[in-house]
């Protein structure tokens, strides 16, 4: 019988094996559970397709074409990637590449910890370290980045250049510098921890001096002369958000050259003066110093080449970039595991090295694990755990039945014109004509979740968009996937305003607070809600007859009013008038369970008593239970607000035009 033997240098192409399993199911199984979006990687989608096909057009969600939004040319290396496999893989041909480059830069940092190591464990652990580390998950809320791919760079160019393989670390040093923006004031700072670490090698010295001036002349082309020159008129660079620093990239050096403590106090306080936005930076040191960061504090050399890459991120004007969430710190911790483990790999002792390897990976472990938590963030709400955390259930949640939906996309010929909503739109935007609903131009379909929103607008401005199509007499319903619904451009006989014919059932109940229910069949509300809504009746002001609700800043809710009769797939609008100072002041509410909810604080219309009709629709999700739909009305302004003539609509089957 024979023996498998395994041996202690497979170990690390075993954990390169598991984690790889690991990245590409996760990338892969969030856009195939439609949990990719339109901006990015429908925009990277559609980008990558473009280049394809040798044109640079404007993007679907993005002011200007991709160009526009990062300088980079990391999507053009790949075009001969797009025909070999794209035929097979399609919209997941990125999530490939991206993940083959995150491996690939793995492998580089075991590389170079076994050039200064023969310990075996330092090159297994570092492979583990790297996969282990919180960034490398929350980068999977950004599904593609150019940040990701770009940062894989790094290592590679280290081992070359340390291996004194110059023609190849120059050719990567190229790519790099084209790949993102940001690249090359990163490089200034390898260089010169580089030009540190080889300070007795001449040819290195000179090659490293001369790496820091071709750096520094490229960023300054790169901001006076390459990106001015493909701006849109009228559409400069909106990257540039460092305005602590000042407008400019120029103004920015100019600044921390004059300005040196007040510069380096940045890097640590809250320079937007919003206290909610305190702790954000505290959390993001303290999370990757207990993940081995410490141990940086033996060769603090190392900390050099993390300066730009971490300016980046604190002195940023948007708070998110600050944290642990999204892909906001991928070049750290691509970086991080070389840094920690050429530092450890300086330790002479054998017995320390292993370990403080496993002290690390343990607090690593722990880290990562406890930040994954949303509960356990200081800003919870940036955290998207449904994409980042593979263990958890909800990572296989499915928001529809993907195979039916992925079959409803077949229907569209791959040379029509598209407009898709947000979790749609990748996996239809390798085409040259895709549009991000609820902008439709001139395309001949029409494809849409109802629970799908342009992030670009509130739930009811989409509601009403998508409503106004449903009622179109050019657009029909020509299949559904609920909550998908797929439409064909073509005349149909639909009404031209949305109205009971377009559904197979509607049931309408109305509440003028004289009496609580004016529909026979159904009650609207029930005996208690009647009872708790009487202590808000007030005839100072009133729409219809004598009554209104009354809702003051002491008692600003009102009853909870459950709406039933309602079912799975269903549609349910609710319409009342209001009078109160400012618009803004009224705000009625609908939900169901603790994971949907809808809210409008804006009018349709104002009668010429003053009194504005709002009016809110949403849809019943298929796995739900309907008896927790609910509504209610608010006042958050600081005057009383009168709330009369409510109208709750539910409508059942939507029709489809064969």
């Amino acid at each position: 019988m024979m023996k498998i033997r395994l041996s202690k240098k497979n170990i690390p192409f075993l954990i390169l094996i598991f984690f790889g399993i690991v990245v590409f199911s996760m990338g892969l199984l969030n856009h195939y559970l439609f949990r990719t979006v339109a901006h990015d990687y429908g925009n990277y989608n559609f980008a990558f397709w473009d280049y394809s096909h040798f044109r640079i057009s404007p993007l679907t969600s993005f002011r200007g074409n991709f160009l526009q939004d990062h300088f980079s040319f990391t999507l053009m290396y790949f075009i001969p990637v797009f025909w070999l496999l794209n035929w097979i893989t399609h919209t997941y041909t990125l999530i490939i590449i991206q993940q083959s480059f995150v491996l690939i830069a793995a492998w580089y940092s075991y590389k170079l910890v076994r050039l200064k190591s023969d310990n075996l464990w330092l090159g297994a652990g570092v492979i583990f370290y790297y996969f282990i580390l919180l960034g490398r998950y929350t980068a999977f809320s950004a599904d593609v980045n150019l940040a990701i791919i770009s940062a894989c760079f790094i290592p590679i160019f280290i081992y070359y250049f340390k291996t004194k393989k110059y023609i190849l670390s120059l050719i990567i040093l190229i790519l790099s510098l084209f790949s993102r923006e940001n690249i090359p004031i990163w490089f200034i700072f390898i260089f010169v921890v580089l030009l540190i670490d080889h300070r007795k090698e001449k040819k290195a010295v000179l090659i490293s001096i001369t790496g820091i001036i071709v750096s520094v002349v490229y960023f300054i082309l790169l901001f006076k002369v390459f990106i001015p020159s493909i701006e849109t008129p009228g559409i400069s660079y909106q990257l540039f958000n460092y305005a602590a620093l000042g407008k400019t990239p120029g103004d920015a050096i100019l600044f921390i050259l004059n300005h040196p403590v007040e510069s380096v106090k940045l890097f640590f306080v809250n320079h937007l003066n919003n206290p909610a936005f305190d702790g954000i930076k505290a959390e993001f040191y303290w999370v990757y110093l207990i993940s081995g960061g410490f141990i940086l504090l033996l060769r603090p050399k190392y900390i050099i080449w993390f300066i730009p890459i971490v300016a980046q991120k604190v002195l940023n004007d948007l708070p998110s970039r600050w944290g642990i969430v999204s892909y906001y710190s991928i070049e750290v911790v691509t970086l991080l595991p070389l840094s920690v483990f050429l530092t450890l790999a300086s330790i002479r002792s054998k017995v320390l090295q292993n370990s403080l390897v496993i002290i690390i990976c343990i607090a690593t472990i722990a880290t990562t694990i406890y930040k994954m938590d949303k509960q356990n963030l200081k800003v919870p709400s940036k955290m998207n755990a449904s994409k980042v955390k593979i263990y958890d259930k909800a990572f296989y949640k499915t928001p529809f039945d993907v195979k039916k939906v992925n079959q409803l996309l077949k229907q569209i010929p791959p040379e029509a014109k598209v407009s898709a909503s947000n979790i749609l739109l990748p996996h239809l935007a390798q085409r040259q004509h895709i549009y991000f609903f609820p902008n439709v131009n001139d395309a001949d379909y029409i494809i849409f979740s109802v629970f799908d929103n342009n992030y670009l607008f509130n739930n009811n401005h989409d509601e009403n968009i998508r409503n106004m199509y449903f009622s179109d007499p050019n657009w029909k319903i020509i299949a559904k996937e609920f909550p998908v619904f797929l439409l064909k451009h073509g005349n149909s006989a639909i009404t031209s305003e949305i109205s009971n014919s377009l559904w197979n059932h509607s049931d309408t109940l109305s509440c003028d607070y004289e009496r609580f229910d004016t529909d026979d069949q159904h009650q609207l509300l029930s005996k208690i809600e009647i009872k708790e809504t009487k202590k808000f009746l007030t005839s100072e002001k009133s729409r219809s007859e004598i009554n209104s609700i009354k809702l003051t800043p002491e008692n600003k809710y009102s009853t909870r009013i459950k709406v039933k009769n309602v079912k799975p797939e269903d549609h349910v609008q609710i319409d009342v008038w209001c009078l109160c100072k400012e618009e803004k002041d009224g705000h009625v509410v609908g939900d169901y369970g603790k994971d949907f909810h809808f809210h409008t604080s804006e009018s349709d219309s104002i009668d010429s008593a003053g009194w504005a009709k709002y009016s809110l629709s949403f849809w019943i999700p298929k796995k739900h239970d309907p008896s927790d739909c609910s509504i209610f009305f608010f006042n958050s302004g600081t005057e009383p607000a009168y709330f009369d003539d409510l109208q709750i609509i539910v409508r059942s089957n939507l029709s489809i035009n064969q």
